[in-house]
C-alpha cells in the first residue's frame, strides 16, 4: 500500500458549506455554497478584463448555481497513473467578503494567474481559472476564438513512487456542460462524505442532501462495507 506524499496534498470530501443555503442541483449535479446573488455587471467586468466574453453554457452555471463546491472527480487519461482527478474548490464571480477580487474570485484569481511560476509552465493567452483542488491543481476555461468554452487542467507532478511523475496541462472537455456530464462520485470521496455526516441526527439538512447525492449517484452505496446503518 503505497503512502500519501506530503509534498501534494489530496482534496478531501464533501464539506459542509458555511452558508444558509446548503446546496443547488444543476444538471444532475451538487453544487455546495457559499452562493452569492448573480450579478451581471461582475460578468461585464470579468470579460473587460480578459478582453474575451464567457461562454453561454459557464455563464449559465454562474448565473444558476455558481456555489462554492464541485464534489464530484473527472477522468483524465493524460494523468495516468492518477487519471481521477478532482477539481472542486470553485472560484466564485464578484468580489470577497472584504469587498475585493481575492483569492477564490475569478478576476482576482485570473490577474493572478498572469505572474509567477504557473504562467511560466502553462500557456496562459486567453485562458480563465475557474477551480482548483487541495493540491493546487487548476481548472481552466478556454476563452480563445478558435476553442471557445473548453476545459484544461494543469496538474502538478508528485515526486512520489506510483504517481504523477511530470506535470500534465491537458484537455478536459469540449464545453462546460460537457464537463459536468462527465463528472462521477470517486469511492473514496462518496465514503469520506458519509462518514463525516453518518453519526448526525437522520433529520440533519446536510445529512439528508449527502443521503440524497450518493442515492443518485452511487445506488448501491447503502450495501458498502462504510455504509453505516441508518437510522
Amino acid at each position: 500500500m503505497k503512502g500519501e506524499p506530503p509534498s501534494k496534498p489530496r482534496p478531501h470530501a464533501t464539506i459542509r458549506p458555511v452558508s444558509e443555503e446548503l446546496s443547488r442541483w444543476y444538471r444532475g449535479r451538487l453544487v455546495g455554497g457559499p452562493f452569492r446573488t448573480f450579478d451581471p455587471g461582475e460578468c461585464t467586468a470579468l470579460e473587460r478584463e480578459t478582453g474575451l466574453p464567457l461562454p453561454p453554457a459557464y455563464r449559465s452555471f454562474l448565473a444558476a448555481a455558481g456555489g462554492g463546491r464541485l464534489d464530484y472527480s473527472v477522468r483524465l487519461p493524460a494523468c495516468e497513473p492518477e487519471p481521477v482527478q478532482s477539481f472542486d474548490s470553485l472560484y466564485q464571480l464578484g468580489r470577497d467578503d472584504a469587498g475585493e477580487y481575492g483569492w477564490g474570485t475569478l478576476l482576482g484569481e485570473y490577474r493572478r494567474s498572469r505572474d509567477g511560476w504557473l504562467a511560466e509552465n502553462v500557456p496562459l493567452a486567453g485562458l480563465l481559472p475557474i477551480a482548483r483542488n487541495g493540491g493546487s491543481d487548476v481548472l481552466f476555461l478556454d476563452l480563445n476564438p478558435a476553442t471557445h468554452g473548453q476545459l484544461h487542467a494543469f496538474v502538478h507532478a508528485i515526486a512520489w513512487p506510483g504517481y504523477l511523475g511530470d506535470h500534465v496541462f491537458t484537455k478536459v472537455a469540449d464545453n462546460f456542460d460537457a464537463y459536468l456530464d462527465s463528472l462521477f462520485i470517486d469511492p473514496v470521496m462518496a465514503e469520506d462524505a458519509w462518514t463525516d455526516v453518518a453519526g448526525s441526527d437522520p433529520s440533519d439538512p446536510w445529512r439528508r442532501t449527502v443521503e440524497e447525492w450518493l442515492d443518485k449517484e452511487l445506488p448501491a452505496w447503502r450495501a458498502e462495507a462504510w455504509a453505516t446503518p441508518l437510522t
